[in-house]
């Protein structure tokens, strides 16, 4: 075995171990970065200073903060509960139909926000308490937040699918766009997961037992502003008036005049606390983004990411097999990385071996996103659980035990996505 080989193996076992023990990640990626290129003797220890501030001092990060600080301004204002109303409008007369409108309130709602844990706490506080009352079991109706939550990094604008334009060089409104209906496709799932759920349990009797058209209409026009950012954000963005970080300020002004001038929701402190959240999460990626592109690089000169494409293509297993072990791979990793994390450790070496398949760059990032997603309600990690268990003063264990349909409806829709590029790329 090679001496950089060994090294490599070794660094990597470390950085595994200081993830366990709770070391920063920025600064496990900054050190392993930093012990590769001593113990490899690549690079001059210069570039442990420059590539990182290079990483950062980018126009299109810009995006990142503002999407933030707008998503945290409308989870504090009126929005929200018009957005589920628009959900229990169009599903509540089904059976499981009050769980259904978490989820499409979630969908509704990823729209303005872009994360999954402010959607599932926005949503959760609304809905958990509503489908305790309707006689969902407490543990159940949390799962439910917590899944649909997920929708909130799928449909855009997602701030991961920025996290993973920059860091793959991948168009970032395309990777909007490429989210639409692969995040439709999600939450029908978990919809079905919930339908049969309710169907063989005592909980989900639907209140009023028919669709009503002029009810549906009222509840779009109730949420108009709501629904309205996701167009003004895409078809600014594709007619050209706007990039995707203009399209971010636009977006934070936006939801400004809804909540502050036309529903009057929010008021000046709550926007300073929404300033004050919005700085907090920005600072925490900063760092992680910064040193990511470092140990990518690192990576990418001591030839890792090739060595790994040829590893599978050498395996027997066909297209089909590597597809399902790179959704293996996902899934563990989601489990361990916060999704955002995730994609930018593990994209140096997955992005190669994708398009060594046949993957279209925004195809294959929107599958991975879609697949890394999961571990949003996967133990140990599980952002959405602690979200959802904070929201309804449930255990952890039990929101994950009862997220179990809503996990397996998902590793079925996140099949289908790899399977059919056309549901990611409709709009070419």
């Amino acid at each position: 075995m090679e001496y950089n080989t060994i090294v490599i193996l070794v660094v990597a076992a470390l950085m595994l171990v200081h993830l366990a023990i709770g070391v920063p990640l920025f600064a496990v990626l900054g050190l392993g970065a930093l012990a590769m290129i001593i113990g490899c003797d690549v690079y001059s220890i210069n570039v442990f200073g420059e590539v990182p501030f290079s990483a950062i001092d980018s126009w299109a990060l810009l995006a990142m903060p503002l999407f933030i600080l707008a998503g945290e301004i409308i989870s504090r204002g009126r929005t929200a509960q018009d957005l589920v109303r628009v959900g229990d409008a169009l599903v509540g007369w089904i059976r499981g139909g009050m769980g259904m409108a978490t989820i499409f309130g979630c969908f509704f709602f990823a729209g303005t926000s872009g994360s999954s844990s402010a959607d599932t706490i926005t949503i959760g506080r609304i809905m958990i308490p509503a489908m305790k009352k309707r006689g969902y079991q407490a543990s159940y109706a949390a799962a439910l937040a917590a899944s649909g939550g997920i929708l909130g990094v799928i449909v855009p604008p997602s701030l991961i699918f920025i996290i993973y334009g920059i860091a793959t060089s991948t168009s970032i409104g395309e990777l909007f766009l490429g989210g639409i209906f692969p995040g439709l496709l999600l939450a029908t799932g978990m919809c079905v997961a919930n339908y049969f759920v309710c169907k063989h349990t005592e909980w989900g009797v639907a209140e009023h037992g028919k669709f009503s058209g002029r009810g549906a209409l009222s509840a779009l026009w109730q949420a108009k502003f709501g629904l309205g950012a996701p167009v003004i954000i895409l078809g600014g963005i594709y007619s050209g008036v706007f990039t995707p970080t203009e399209a971010a300020a636009v977006a934070v002004g936006y939801v400004l005049v809804v909540e502050m001038v036309i529903n009057r929701s929010i008021g000046f402190r709550d926007l300073v606390d929404s300033f004050g959240r919005a700085a907090i999460v920005t600072g925490v990626l900063g760092p992680i983004i910064a040193f990511s592109v470092l140990f990518g690089e690192t990576l990418a000169i001591l030839r890792v990411p090739g060595d790994l494409v040829t590893f599978f293509l050498d395996l027997s297993v066909g297209k089909v097999g590597s597809v399902g072990l790179i959704i293996l791979v996902l899934l563990i990793v989601g489990c361990v990385l916060e999704p955002i994390a995730a994609i930018l450790v593990v994209m140096p070496i997955l992005l190669p071996i994708g398009i060594e398949l046949g993957f279209d760059p925004v195809h294959f990032g929107v599958f991975v996103v879609c697949a890394l997603s999961v571990g949003f309600i996967t133990p140990p990690v599980g952002i959405n659980l602690f979200a959802a268990a904070t929201v309804s003063d449930e255990p952890f264990l039990s929101i994950a035990v009862k997220a179990v349909p809503a996990f397996f409806a998902l590793l079925v829709c996140i099949v289908i996505i790899a399977a059919f590029p056309s549901i990611v790329l409709w709009y070419r």
